[in-house]
């Protein structure tokens, strides 16, 4: 079972997406802080973390520096309503494997899929076609 750690500080999001997640068999613990978020982080080996940027405590540009130095392979996506271009980029240098806007048209359904395409292992199809493209030596 594939573990997954939302950092929200918003109880009406983050409740409905751990619901939603463990319909779907994906177990899920929730930090509302940044601070909460590093020691659960550093307390269980989770499969990927949602995190939000505009937390108390700790940012989640802090968090995310926190998680990448502690861990460079943890699967992380930014789930947030702040979008600017700059810090999304920044973001994304320092080691984000996604983004999604959790705005007024987000989708939790969309949400779910997107976590659980992050979650599955690689298919049949990707490992020939990884073999086909590896030299024969």
């Amino acid at each position: 079972m594939s573990l997954v750690l939302i950092i929200e500080d918003e109880p009406a999001t983050a409740a409905p997406v751990k619901e939603a997640l463990e319909i779907e068999g994906i177990q899920a613990d929730i930090a509302d802080s940044g601070i909460k978020g590093v020691e659960l982080f550093r307390e269980r080996a989770y499969d990927l973390i949602l995190l939000d940027l505009k937390l108390p405590g700790l940012s989640g540009e802090e968090v995310l520096n926190t998680i990448r130095r502690e861990n460079p392979f943890v699967t992380v996506i930014v789930y947030t309503n702040y979008s600017d271009f700059a810090d999304i980029k920044k973001l994304t240098n320092i080691g984000i494997d996604g983004y999604i806007n959790k705005g007024p048209e987000a989708d939790l359904g969309e949400l779910v899929d997107a976590i659980k395409s992050k979650l599955a292992p690689i298919d049949g199809d990707a490992i020939d076609v990884l073999f086909r493209e590896f030299p024969n030596e």
